[in-house]
């Protein structure tokens, strides 16, 4: 027996035509009306699952980075935390997205402080499953327990956040081995010191 796919809801509709527009136009000039066409839905349908624009904007970022992020993320329960942190530095360089949402929203915030305070919020749930890692490594000493979780963890979202602007400037990709092997350098860095025989 072969299982159907499940239809996608609306909510999941209105997600990926905000992505198709945010793309398209950008965050400032996507119209909510253009959002509904693309999904074939009302803007009624926008505002029956989203508050406006902005949370709309949100979906849209964290389903772009959902799948990747969050599957390293849940891997936690598995795999050493000095191992995701490797993965994730290794990754960060190589997205293709079309255009870093991400990136529009936070010049979009400059002017809208709504959207900044729904942007901290979030980079605040992300910063927290980050440093989750950084003391999950600590635990298992692999990071060194004297290292400042909160300025490690502000360390990987700056590494992460920066690396949205050098990909929106299509600037070119480093060697992959090349940077992975920076990433180890550097988690190595943060290990504890080994102990003088």
């Amino acid at each position: 027996m072969t299982a159907v796919a499940a239809e996608p809801t609306t909510r999941d509709r209105l997600v990926a035509a905000a992505i198709q527009v945010f793309v398209e136009q950008g965050y400032e000039q996507a119209r909510v009306q253009d959002i509904a066409r693309a999904a074939g839905l009302t803007t009624g349908a926008i505002y029956a699952n989203f508050r406006d624009k902005r949370e709309l904007l949100l979906a849209a970022i964290a389903d772009r980075s959902a799948a990747e992020v969050e599957t390293l993320l849940q891997a936690a329960n598995s795999t050493p935390p000095r191992d995701l942190l490797a993965a994730l530095g290794s990754r960060i360089a190589f997205r293709e997205d079309d255009r870093p949402l991400l990136l529009d929203a936070v010049v979009a915030s400059e002017r809208d402080p709504a959207l900044a305070a729904l942007l901290r919020d979030a980079l605040g749930q992300r910063h927290d499953r980050i440093a989750g890692l950084v003391e999950d490594g600590k635990s298992d000493h692999t990071i060194d327990t004297g290292i400042n979780t909160d300025v490690l963890t502000r360390f990987c979202l700056t590494l992460a956040l920066g690396s949205l602007v050098v990909r929106a400037l299509a600037l070119p990709q480093p060697d992959p081995d090349q940077w992975a092997s920076l990433i180890e350098r550097l988690l190595d860095s943060v290990a504890p010191a080994e102990e003088p025989s």
